[in-house]
């Protein structure tokens, strides 16, 4: 048998992770390793697509395995898995097993039922959008809901992270090739708009992860439902608007009825949904941690549609 201490390599940064070969045998053999530790059986493994090391083991297990790199994933995942788990009106995986090997952390969990809805959200009819915007904005809102007791570690402290992100926003946004003419009013924009920003009051569960690729979707009569929530590594505790920024952009494109539908559903009255909040979504989609508004914003030709970030407010927030 392989030792533990042979299985891995150190990895000191995301340079060295990128440069290995995650198709390497390697990485099965360490998997194996992890089942045998748990005195589970040998069934196939498949590699799946994910920032980290992630397996199909059977027909119910998927084994998660974390660089060392890329700790704090791990711990925001297996905090927030617990913590949601059998909360929700959607299913959440439950951790089975976990641990480390050679100071790279796993998790096994259960698989969910569903397929993701990345892939599929274009084809669906406006329909059948319009239900998934609605089940998604009361989804939100539920996980907002939930108290945040025990979650303390990944509590980002707010105005402090979101004075990180308005310092690094210009070095940011041109390392992602945003068009300069966008890039040169950032700073002015901040300075306008950041007065427009809420005051945090009481820190909620933040996924940062409201995307296609992390809702698993049903068919049930005819119409996708949402069916199950996944992927909790960039979790944190902060200010509730920050969770609506992946739908706006993955998903509404733009589509006044659906951004209407989830601001509603989520929380908001008709009433609410005014420049302010345009203001305030916009701003936060420019200080996300992740922003990369040329492969975020999936409207087609967007660039060609504005001139300014006021015109990229009205035609992504705009209600």
């Amino acid at each position: 048998m392989t030792k533990f201490s042979s299985i891995l390599p150190s990895i000191n940064s995301d340079e060295e992770y990128e440069q290995l070969n995650l198709k390497d045998e390697l990485f099965k053999n360490a998997a194996r390793e992890i089942l045998t530790r748990h005195h589970l059986p040998d069934e196939p493994l498949s590699l799946l697509e994910g920032t980290n090391i992630v397996f199909s083991y059977g027909s119910n297990r998927i084994i998660k395995i974390f660089p060392p790199i890329h700790h704090s994933q791990f711990m925001s995942e297996s905090l927030v898995m617990k913590h949601l788990y059998n909360k929700l009106t959607v299913n959440t995986p439950a951790v089975e097993f976990e641990g480390e090997i050679t100071g790279w952390p796993y998790i096994i969990m259960n698989r969910l039922d569903g397929i993701p809805l990345e892939g599929l959200w274009e084809d669906l009819d406006h329909h059948n959008k319009v239900i998934i915007m609605r089940e998604l904005g009361s989804l939100i809102r539920e996980v907002h809901s939930l108290p945040t007791q025990g979650l303390e570690a990944i509590d980002c402290h707010w105005d402090q992270f979101i004075t990180n992100q308005i310092n690094q926003c210009v070095a940011k946004h041109k390392s992602t090739n945003l068009p300069k003419v966008l890039l040169e009013q950032i700073p002015e924009y901040i300075k306008s708009m950041v007065g427009y920003l809420p005051t945090i009051k009481k820190p909620v569960i933040l996924t940062g992860e409201y995307t296609p690729m992390n809702f698993l979707v049903k068919q049930k009569s005819g119409i996708w439902h949402i069916e199950g929530l996944i992927d909790f590594g960039d979790a944190m505790l902060g200010l509730p608007e920050y969770d609506l920024l992946g739908p706006g952009a993955f998903l509404i494109q733009g589509d006044k009825e659906l951004l209407r539908e989830f601001l509603v559903s989520y929380g908001y009255s008709h009433e609410d949904l005014t420049d302010k909040l345009s203001h305030q979504l916009t701003l936060l989609m420019l200080l996300h941690k992740y922003s990369n508004l040329r492969v975020q914003i999936r409207i087609d030709n967007w660039k060609e549609k504005v001139s300014n970030l006021n015109d990229l407010e009205k035609l992504v927030w705009g209600t």
